[in-house]
């Protein structure tokens, strides 16, 4: 299998000769991560963001659902790096790393997508072109693979919206009660305890 480098490339010719695309992409190249970054992060951070990401295709016989064998090709795109989000518990930026593969089956059109049956066990359909961008899938990929609620393992430290509970998301800490205030509960026992004026 040969390696190539280049984002524009006919797929289905991709896949049917099992070819191989890898390389590193910057996240300044890629417009809607960029979106994603905390406003926090500095240029020259956001500069030195790269992710990897590995294309490969295939062509193998499959027997489709009505039993008749047919000849289906394939892309399997995997996709690495590091990527600034801002912790929804600490409110700072943080990098979480990302990792995914995916197996698409490439298909001529938006009606052969359509005409797929809809089966848990079935992959994603791709529509494929003679000038498919992979860039554009990789993106694809990397925002499908963004957390849904992004956080710390451990946070270094807690905003004091948090802290105090302002935000409605965390009660804030009950003040210690006085050693020597009485309880109510022990006023209320020590009532039942006592005889009343008549003695009873």
């Amino acid at each position: 299998m040969s390696v190539m480098n280049e984002y524009i490339v006919d797929l289905f010719e991709f896949a049917r000769t099992g070819r191989v695309a890898e390389g590193d992409v910057q996240l300044a190249a890629l417009p809607r991560m960029v979106t994603e970054v905390p406003p926090e992060v500095s240029e020259a951070a956001r500069t030195k963001g790269v992710f990897h990401w590995r294309a490969e295709g295939s062509e193998k016989q499959v027997l489709r659902a009505d039993g008749k064998p047919t000849v289906a090709q394939f892309l399997t795109l995997s996709v690495e790096g590091p990527m600034w989000l801002e912790c929804q518990r600490c409110l700072t930026p943080y990098q979480e790393p990302l990792d995914s593969e995916t197996t698409f089956e490439v298909v001529r059109d938006d009606a052969a997508a359509e005409a797929r049956p809809l089966d848990e066990d079935e992959l994603e359909a791709l529509v494929g072109s003679k000038h498919f961008d992979l860039r554009e899938l990789v993106e694809e990929e990397l925002l499908l693979a963004l957390p849904i609620v992004p956080k710390h393992e451990v946070c270094p430290s807690v905003h004091d919206a948090l802290a105090t509970g302002s935000d409605g998301l965390t009660e804030p800490e009950p003040e210690p009660e006085e050693e020597d205030k009485p309880s109510p509960f022990a006023a209320l026992a020590a009532l039942k305890r006592s005889p009343d004026k008549d003695g009873k």
